[in-house]
């Protein structure tokens, strides 16, 4: 039996194989958590790039990246990890303080766990954005930090989908069943990657 390597089912399952791979590879570069920085834009610079060109090859250009600025990668990690743990830490102690307390103060309490909880999402979804843009343009830490922040302001509608996006599959993962949990660990990371890439293609038009 002979394959046409030119037809459309084996141009699928070799993207699909790609997938796994390049799926396999975040994951475990991600297990030292300092260089999860690095493989999320990697991640994000592969699947953008694929969105541009569905015939390019997947894991050798991610490794490419992942390498490439490393350091200026994990410090901007650091950053936004930093962050994310201080409203991590915040959206806990309120929470904490509106079932501790009664009346008004318990409202006050969730009211401020809301707006922590937002500005969380906010921070994540920022620091997808800053990553990407650590592939894409050579600018300080700082600048990259405070210009993925404005850019979801600039840019309102493609972050909420960026965010919904996110919290649905945060919501799927904490369930913990064995068919999302197979899901994330095959090919899941990958493809949440690529279905950004349209928004921080359209995001990073602002920044042009």
């Amino acid at each position: 039996m002979q394959y046409n390597q030119d037809s459309k089912f084996w141009h699928f399952a070799t993207l699909v194989a790609d997938f796994i791979l390049l799926n396999l590879l975040f994951i475990f570069l991600c297990i030292p958590i300092i260089t999860i920085g690095p493989a999320l834009a990697a991640l994000m610079h592969t699947t953008l790039k694929l969105s541009e060109d569905e015939n390019r090859t997947l894991v050798k250009p991610f490794w490419n990246e992942f390498k490439r600025d490393i350091t200026k990668k994990m410090l901007l990690w650091i950053v936004y990890l930093v962050l994310i743990a201080a409203m991590v830490y915040m959206a806990q102690f309120y929470w904490n303080f509106a079932n501790n307390n009664a009346d008004i103060f318990r409202i006050i309490g969730f009211m401020l766990f809301m707006l922590s909880a937002l500005i969380l999402i906010v921070t994540i979804v920022a620091s997808i954005i800053g990553l990407a843009m650590t592939t894409q343009y050579f600018s300080p830490i700082k600048r990259l930090v405070k210009n993925s922040y404005l850019l979801i302001i600039v840019m309102p509608v493609q972050a909420f989908i960026m965010a919904a996006v996110l919290v649905a599959a945060s919501l799927f993962f904490i369930y913990q069943t064995v068919p999302v949990l197979s899901f994330f660990l095959v090919i899941g990371f990958a493809a949440v990657a690529y279905s950004f890439a349209p928004l921080i293609r359209e995001i990073f038009t602002k920044v042009k």
